[in-house]
């Protein structure tokens, strides 16, 4: 690209800009579209989706966000660093033996998933003479964890006697198939099984489960890819949202090559025709996937531009050919995803899902962090 977008050279041939404003714009149109009194969650598991959890959760909790979910305990002792005391910090891959003390110590809610975390968390509970919070996830169709209906009929008073129950959750197994079957008998075994914990707030719907209505929003919404402007969260539906990150590489050397030259690992590009080819410094130990390997595109200067070869570990190579020579040189800068190429293009060009590649973005990346069209920080 002619004017490189960042607001200063980077440091690093990788680079991210992580809109801050896209990302408060994405949970205020989210949040817009739910019932007074129900809350929009954001799910923060893996860095926020690759974008940065401190930031993120930083700029969303300006945004009135409260309630936030991670999968592991390390990352809500991490989230929690970075916000202030009045949220709730949910962690969805339930409590492990022996982390009782640590939930108890930085007052996180595990996810309870099946009787044996109930009956340790309310014992713990007992024995340091307080009442502490916890959340329970009832399996209506995932079969990973919480806790099937068989066991939810087992549960008596006296498992919760020193556990206050603040929400009930279950996850939807097809809510990115807004016509799936399923997606309504788990809201009505979810509603029977709920009948059980009138007074604890009640949470169902992610990303997807939003836009299939507000009979699957209940008290809390957890948006997660949703807030990073994916329009694979929202199936058909036109909602405004805008993308929050954007992924470039710099061309580390250009190479001339002759028909019959082959390029990277097992010579799986043969040059048809006398070319030039731009050597990148980004490879899949940056998220940037080896299913892309002669079947990708990057964007340079209005021009859609193939990958060439194998994605390697650290770089990759795309085929310049066409592309005018005095237009292009060593030190210029491909967009990966962004503006001109979606995440969700990338994806399915992957054969995968954008999950995969926000969340497999690394540390090699130098981030820029935007808001009001200024520079407000770089990790």
């Amino acid at each position: 690209m002619a004017k490189p977008p960042f607001p200063h050279p980077p440091s690093m041939s990788l680079a991210l800009l992580i809109d801050l404003d896209a990302l408060a714009h994405n949970y205020r149109t989210l949040r817009s579209g739910l019932k007074r009194g129900t809350h929009c969650g954001a799910v923060l598991k893996a860095n926020a989706y690759g974008m940065g959890v401190r930031e993120v959760s930083m700029r969303l909790y300006q945004e009135g966000c409260r309630h936030f979910f991670v999968a592991h305990l390390s990352e809500a002792i991490e989230l929690q660093c970075f916000v202030p005391k009045d949220i709730y910090i949910y962690v969805l891959n339930g409590l492990r033996k022996r982390e009782e003390k640590v939930y108890g110590h930085y007052n996180l809610i595990p996810v309870l998933g099946n009787l044996d975390q109930i009956q340790r968390w309310n014992a713990f509970s007992k024995t340091q003479k307080e009442c502490f919070k916890a959340a329970l996830h009832f399996d209506t169709g995932m079969t990973r964890t919480g806790l099937p209906p068989k066991d939810v009929a087992k549960l008596e008073l006296s498992d919760f006697s020193n556990t206050e129950i603040l929400c009930i959750m279950s996850h939807l197994a097809c809510a990115y198939q807004a016509p799936h079957t399923m997606n309504e008998t788990q809201r009505d075994l979810f509603d029977k099984l709920r009948k059980r914990f009138p007074f604890a707030l009640a949470s169902l719907a992610n990303s997807g489960g939003f836009f299939l209505g507000p009979k699957y929003h209940y008290d809390i919404v957890r948006a997660g890819l949703a807030l990073t402007g994916s329009y694979a969260a929202i199936f058909q539906i036109k909602a405004p949202l805008k993308p929050v990150i954007k992924a470039y590489a710099q061309i580390l050397q250009l190479n001339e090559v002759s028909a019959g030259d082959s390029i990277g690992y097992d010579a799986t590009f043969i040059a048809s025709r006398a070319s030039r080819i731009a050597t990148l410094g980004v490879g899949y130990a940056d998220g940037y996937l080896r299913s892309l390997s002669n079947r990708g595109e990057v964007y340079f200067s209005g021009t859609r531009v193939p990958v060439a070869g194998r994605v390697s570990m650290d770089l990759m190579t795309i085929d310049v050919t066409d592309i005018p020579s005095s237009k292009i040189k060593a030190g210029d800068w491909v967009e990966l995803f962004g503006d001109n190429l979606s995440i969700d293009a990338v994806a399915e060009k992957a054969g995968t899902v954008p999950w995969e590649l926000l969340t497999s973005l690394g540390p090699r990346y130098e981030r820029f962090y935007l808001s009001n069209q200024h520079e407000q920080e770089v990790a």
